[in-house]
């Protein structure tokens, strides 16, 4: 599947954000918008002061103003498109692609291959998903360790910004556990990737 097909499905998947929404990707909204020098709160919530704000930067970008966020508001304040999921009963893999045997781990296969890493390393990738997290992408603990791959918030701040709940993003977190493991192999995650090779 070509770049701009797949950008185009995401693209038409997207979920609008609106007044009265809240959560995670709300508070991405907030920072991008604060990031360019809009005054809004970042709570979470799609309040007014939110709601003028986007109103605001459509004015400005061209876009046409509606006070909600779809896939062109959030493409123009720099902020990617989730990946599309594939179906399962159409999606084929080539012979010898390792297949996880847990769905809840499988499922974040096309995600880990989208964001960058090697199809090589998905076998113990997965084997580390299933480890950290068992594929919950909302798994935390008291360590600030977040996500499927149970990234350290309080060590990698730097690389991940004001906001650790976005971390909580399956892709993102896949992400910046790609740039750790681009700059340390497997180490960061050494206690239970070692058991990976049994």
């Amino acid at each position: 599947m070509s770049a701009s097909v797949s950008a185009s499905a995401s693209a038409s998947s997207f979920k609008a954000l609106r007044r009265g929404d809240s959560g995670t990707r709300v508070r991405r909204l907030q920072h991008a918008l604060k990031k360019r020098g809009f005054h809004v709160a970042i709570n979470g919530k799609f309040g007014p002061l939110t709601q003028a704000a986007v109103r605001r930067f459509q004015r400005i970008r061209r876009i046409k103003v509606t006070g909600t966020v779809g896939a062109q508001t959030w493409r123009a304040l720099g902020l990617p498109l989730p990946a599309t999921k594939p179906n399962p009963t159409t999606t084929t893999r080539p012979p010898g692609v390792y297949r996880h045997p847990s769905a809840a781990v499988e499922r974040w296969h096309a995600v880990a291959i989208q964001v960058g890493w090697a199809e090589r390393d998905w076998k113990r990738l997965s084997c580390v998903i299933q480890r950290e997290s068992k594929g919950n992408p909302k798994a935390q603990n008291r360590s600030t360790a977040m996500g499927l791959l149970q990234i350290l918030y309080r060590v990698h701040r730097v690389w991940v910004g004001p906001d650790a709940t976005i971390l909580l993003d399956p892709a993102t977190n896949l992400k910046f556990g790609l740039k750790m493991f681009k700059g340390r192999g497997w180490k960061p995650w050494a206690s239970v990737s070692r058991l990976c090779d049994a």
